[in-house]
């Protein structure tokens, strides 16, 4: 269940975008291999973690292909 003191500061709602996104570990969004790596943190978001595909090569971090990608607002309420 989500409650509200995981989405308290901006490390925090990433870490529950990702746990709820992949459950099982990081997945490639394009091709959906596990052989990922991470490839440093977003310019102004520093605690959206970016990565790239070991198999398709595709760049992707933690909102792609989400309803979030594209934000220029932070995550955390208030």
């Amino acid at each position: 269940m989500l409650t509200l003191s995981k989405l308290i500061d901006e490390d925090k709602c990433y870490e529950t975008i990702r746990t709820m996104r992949w459950p099982d570990g990081v997945c490639c969004t394009d091709c959906g291999a596990k052989n990922i790596t991470k490839r440093g943190k977003h310019a102004t978001y520093s605690a959206r973690q970016r990565y790239i595909c070991g198999e398709c090569g595709r760049h992707f971090d933690d909102l792609t292909d989400t309803i979030f990608a594209g934000r220029h607002q932070p995550l955390k309420p208030g």
